[in-house]
């Protein structure tokens, strides 16, 4: 349980101009995606890759969106939802949403109220469900973040939507790029966790299921075998752990992905992750 007024990070929001191809992608990496749904009062569509969380009162997911209606976009979402494809906020879950408000109001955050929102699931074969929950919107910052509250998280959870081909258990870890990992440590007082140490000079800063560990530029070739050494702050990718590594290689075979190995680790690098570094390592299920 986090401290009260606190928050854990549940997933992350990553914009993809075109969701019908987005889709497609994580589909022929073998991922199952929830039915295509819309939060009518804001313009904006989504898919989810949804898996199982560890903990009670959180989802654990990767959310594709993307605007439909840009004249309905909330004016913080017109910069969040345009550019080139990415993770443009790690979303948070907070079970006291107001007194997470007021924290992050007394870190130095700018930020409006809670809003509530509501969104469509038209799922085959069954009647419409309709996800509901307040969300606080991205913070402008280096590393976005934002929070939310479920209201029938239930939804989320589904066994039919959380198991994957390919062995995907669960979102563990978000990675970010910064030039002094240190001077994060606003996230060790928004989870309510001490931040420690990582290797090459990396920082981690614990939230419950997930971690964020912000690494530095020098690092990352080392770390993740990628091409070259990202510029700037921001997040770079994600790690998901899977049952079988071997069920994940065939999916990613099979879909057409390519991918390379590093340290133990299958890597689906960033020019074809749709702008993110993902990371796959095995795990239990």
């Amino acid at each position: 349980m986090t401290q009260a007024g606190t928050a854990r990070i549940d997933h992350l929001l990553t914009y993809v101009p075109d969701l019908d191809a987005a889709a497609a992608l994580f589909e022929r990496m073998g991922f199952r995606l929830t039915p295509v749904s819309h939060i009518e009062s804001m313009g904006i569509a989504n898919r989810m890759i949804l898996m199982r969380p560890k903990s009670a009162g959180q989802a654990n997911f990767i959310e594709l969106m993307s605007p439909y209606d840009r004249t309905r976009l909330p004016a913080v979402m017109q910069t969040v939802l345009s550019g080139d494809a990415g993770i443009r906020s790690m979303v948070l879950v907070a079970e006291e949403i107001e007194a997470f408000h007021r924290l992050m109001l007394a870190q130095g955050f700018s930020s409006a109220p809670p809003a509530h929102a509501k969104r469509e699931w038209k799922i085959p074969g069954e009647d419409p469900v309709f996800p509901e929950f307040d969300v606080i919107f991205p913070v402008e910052m280096a590393l976005r973040f934002n929070a939310c509250k479920y209201y029938n998280l239930h939804l989320y959870l589904r066994e039919d939507w959380t198991r994957h081909p390919n062995s995907a258990v669960r979102l563990t870890k978000i990675m970010a790029v910064a030039g002094n990992p240190a001077e994060f440590e606003v996230f060790s007082r928004l989870f309510g966790h001490d931040a420690r140490d990582g290797e090459d000079g990396a920082r981690l800063y614990p939230s419950g299921d997930i971690t964020l560990e912000i690494v530095r530029p020098e690092a990352v070739r080392k770390r993740f075998g990628v091409a070259s050494e990202p510029e700037g702050t921001h997040y770079l990718g994600y790690e998901i752990e899977v049952a079988s590594l071997g069920r994940l290689r065939a999916s990613l075979k099979d879909g057409g992905i390519s991918f390379h190995e590093h340290a133990g680790k299958v890597c689906v690098g960033p020019e074809v992750g749709l702008g993110s570094l993902i990371v796959f390592s095995e795990g239990g299920a």
